[in-house]
């Protein structure tokens, strides 16, 4: 499961403590000595973790300029043997595998490109399977 799915879980369980509490229950609070603690608080910091990881995994995830500028090349040639092995759903790791020992680019750059074609197969305009984008 992701961060993004366990923050959002996260987040409702809090909105909905909030409202029990709200409501007049007393069922989501915790006594320690004379502090009470309601634990809508810890959930909602636990949701407030989870997106946060969410978002530095997610800056991750994109190529940067200079890593496009140094591999731009080499992924351009290998772009037609990654959109092939994607369309036989080859394992990702398989993929990455194939085309360092090919092309010689890291396995880290060639999964990030991966998921920024997939992003892009998305859209109008996808690439075809020999890696041009389709039309008539």
């Amino acid at each position: 499961m992701t961060p993004y799915k366990l923050g959002m879980i996260a987040a409702v369980a809090a909105a909905a403590m909030i409202l029990v509490q709200l409501a007049g229950y007393e069922w989501f609070l915790v006594r320690i000595g004379d502090f009470t603690l309601p634990l809508w608080v810890l959930a909602a910091l636990y949701a407030g973790l989870q997106f946060l990881q969410w978002q530095v995994t997610k800056k991750k995830l994109v190529l940067s300029d200079a890593e496009v500028a140094q591999w731009g090349d080499k992924l351009e040639q290998a772009t037609p043997a990654i959109v092939r092995m994607y369309g036989q759903r080859k394992p990702m790791k398989e993929v990455a595998a194939e085309v360092q020992a090919t092309h010689g680019i890291p396995p880290d750059i060639t999964l990030r490109y991966i998921i920024a074609l997939a992003q892009h197969a998305r859209q109008p305009g996808a690439l075809d399977d020999d890696g041009t984008t389709g039309g008539a």
